[in-house]
């Protein structure tokens, strides 16, 4: 195993600590590793282990590199994005933490949100199109009409919720998709704004 540097160490930090007053967010692995031209993300988890050991940093309960205290988070809620979701057919749900993102609390409340790229038509009528960004709160239920982020086996869906007495329906705003209609459906969130791509 390849033995770590003292002086890739102080680097990585400094990168961090830039990184969170530039943007306002902590980086992602990917991005320590690109900025610092690193040989990959293993080494930089290594790097990162090595830091929260030592105190120099923390992760949050995301498993990632939490914000300074030097950064005032007062007014504002942080929210993962993780991955993409199709919003025709459902794909399997990537539940890979790409980044984290500061939301203004003003705007999206102090719900525990996520964000998913919405891939995909089938929600186009709801005014959700492909390369949407949406803020979605976590939770397991949802009340009939809200557009939910849904689990069906391993993969996720953006549908319109309806339940009826045996059975759920995820109804697609779109009439070229027809409805899932299922028994077995687990709810990832609500769908509570959505941000278009430019």
């Amino acid at each position: 195993m390849k033995q770590l540097s003292e002086r890739t160490e102080e680097n990585i930090l400094e990168f961090i600590k830039v990184f969170q007053v530039e943007n306002g967010r902590s980086p992602s692995f990917r991005e320590i590793k690109r900025g610092l031209n690193l040989s990959s993300l293993s080494l930089v988890s290594r790097y990162v282990s090595l830091l929260e050991n030592k105190g120099s940093i923390k992760k949050n309960n995301l498993g990632t590199i939490d914000i300074s205290y030097n950064v005032n988070l007062s007014q504002s809620v942080l929210a993962p994005l993780v991955g993409q979701v199709r919003c025709g057919e459902p794909i399997f749900a990537e539940e890979n933490i790409e980044t984290i993102y500061r939301l203004p609390t003003d705007i999206f409340g102090k719900d525990n949100l996520f964000l998913l790229h919405a891939i995909g038509d089938s929600m186009e009528g709801a005014g959700i199109r492909e390369g949407d960004l949406l803020v979605v709160k976590k939770c397991e239920t949802a009340d009939n009409g809200e557009i939910v982020v849904a689990l069906l086996d391993d993969s996720a869906t953006v549908k319109r919720f309806y339940k009826k007495k045996d059975h759920v329906v995820l109804h697609p705003e779109n009439p070229n998709y027809d409805d899932i209609i299922t028994k077995d459906v687990k709810i990832l969130g609500v769908v509570k704004q959505y941000i278009h791509s430019l």
